[in-house]
């Protein structure tokens, strides 16, 4: 169950980054998640797309559901570089907060989750990078 939760956790996390105003163009995000729970670091990546209209418009990107219908993304403070959120997801028994920090071109950001596995309290820390690569493909 845990393990099911990281993409929902890369998603909240990689969405409310694009707060600032970002270069539009081909991202590459990577994270790493740590536990007591896993036998070693959990890494993932992925490339996307940012179309202008969403760099100019992350709203579009944080209301959009939890694909798997679990988590709950509260927005917090905004600056013009940062971003603060809380994030809840119950089926999953976490909860916890998350940071980032923007450029138009990188951004580095962390969610700490807490929860509770059959019994046992863990904490999961995601670090997540992204870089701009160029324009988009396609």
């Amino acid at each position: 169950m845990l393990k099911s939760a990281i993409p929902a956790i890369l998603a909240f996390l990689v969405g409310p980054c694009l707060a600032a105003e970002l270069e539009p163009g081909e991202w590459e995000f990577t994270s790493v998640s740590t536990s007591q729970l896993f036998p070693g670091p959990q890494n993932a990546s992925f490339r996307r797309c940012i179309r202008k209209e969403e760099a100019a418009n992350p709203d579009k990107w944080m209301s959009q559901p939890d694909p798997q219908g679990d988590c709950k993304l509260t927005p917090g403070n905004k600056t013009a570089d940062t971003y603060t959120w809380s994030m809840e997801c119950p089926k999953a028994n976490m909860r916890g907060t998350g940071s980032a920090r923007l450029g138009r071109t990188t951004m580095e950001g962390e969610t700490r989750m807490t929860g509770e596995v059959q019994g046992r309290k863990f904490e999961l820390r995601t670090k997540v990078t992204g870089r701009r690569l160029g324009p988009c493909k396609g």
